[in-house]
């Protein structure tokens, strides 16, 4: 798995709440916690299918919110 993109502010809030396959629409209550979003994605080399995992920050660094979606 690796790190493919890293959004900040309201381009990460935006980007949390949007619906898969775009983004993994997290909840409302944890958008507007969020201050960072990470999108790592799989690898050839990872065992099993493909996935995008958000990984959802808040302002002090602390993760508030984790999805995985099947595909890529």
């Amino acid at each position: 798995m690796t790190l493919e993109v890293k959004f900040d502010g309201g381009r990460a809030r935006k980007q949390a709440a949007a619906p898969p396959p775009f983004g993994p629409e997290f909840s409302p209550e944890v958008v507007t916690q969020i201050e960072t979003l990470e999108v790592h994605v799989s690898e050839f080399k990872d065992p099993g299918a493909d996935f995008c995992e958000f990984r959802a920050f808040d302002a002090e660094g602390r993760l508030v919110g984790s999805k995985r979606i099947e595909g890529y």
